[in-house]
């Protein structure tokens, strides 16, 4: 049991190897745990070519990360949030929102 763990824990840093967010002098972290809009947009798109996505995203879902774009979704307190909402409250008036 313990040599299966060791050869699987093995394969799949060997898989990491290939992501697309990976660039060996960890220059894209602030993009992948940044608070603007702009930012978590890029690092989605990054996450979108990216031939590990699904297994990023599976890992941050088991270990519910707390906050981060993982597997081109953005998560806050171990959950996936639809969309980052912009700084500020919302409109009280709905009509309001949509003439803006």
């Amino acid at each position: 049991m313990l040599a299966e763990w060791k050869v699987a824990t093995a394969q799949e840093e060997q898989d990491w190897t290939s992501a697309r967010c990976r660039d060996g002098a960890s220059t894209m972290t602030a993009l992948f745990f940044s608070e603007q809009i702009d930012d978590i947009a890029r690092a989605k798109a990054i996450c979108q070519l990216c031939p590990l996505r699904g297994l990023c995203l599976e890992g941050a879902l088991r270990r519910r990360e707390p906050w981060g774009v993982w597997g081109g979704q953005l998560f806050l307190n171990g959950k996936i949030l639809p969309q980052k909402r912009k700084r500020g409250r919302p409109p009280k008036n709905p009509q309001v929102a949509q003439s803006a």
